[in-house]
């Protein structure tokens, strides 16, 4: 049986999936994990069949039980090399900017997952943000605010493709 964390990643890692796959990006999971869990990729249409078409967005993915609202904010605790390889990167403006994206599971572990005969439903919510600022000197944690507005969806997923896009990320 998997541990406890590898069924929050498989699980983490089917919530992006699904949620790339409705929205009509390619979705690419890094084999190795060097600060990037994975790319969402823009698919257009040349000469009559889809292709890439170069914009990308990098992602690093979290997941976790550790988590707290208010009524604005998902408030967490995110471990500090983590956050430090987000900010550096986005303050030297790298090609393609990389957010975090952080799924909000129930404390209750039979309730992560819960299925029948009409329906699976994955609980929680996920989350995303793009961490600006400076590296902080903490060696173990930072804690994060992700405003509740900014959750993964489609929508949002495509909203976010077209900051890269236009060039605003």
């Amino acid at each position: 049986m998997l541990t406890e964390p590898h069924i929050i990643e498989s699980l983490s890692r089917a919530y992006v999936r699904a949620i790339a796959g409705k929205s009509g990006l390619n979705l690419s999971i890094r084999e190795y994990d060097y600060g990037v869990d994975g790319n969402f990729d823009e698919v257009g249409v040349r000469d009559n069949r889809r292709v890439e078409s170069g914009f990308s967005l990098s992602f690093q993915l979290k997941a976790s039980t550790q988590w707290k609202r208010d009524d604005n904010t998902i408030i967490y605790d995110l471990e500090a090399k983590t956050y430090n390889d987000l900010v550096i990167r986005r303050s030297f403006r790298f090609p393609v900017p990389c957010i975090l994206l952080l799924l909000t599971l129930p404390a209750d572990p039979s309730e992560w997952l819960v299925y029948n005969e009409e329906e699976i439903c994955l609980r929680g919510c996920c989350y995303w943000e793009y961490l600006a600022g400076t590296p902080t000197t903490n060696r173990k944690w930072v804690r994060i605010r992700i405003p509740r507005q900014q959750r993964l969806t489609p929508e949002s997923l495509q909203a976010l493709i077209q900051k890269v896009k236009t060039g605003e990320w």
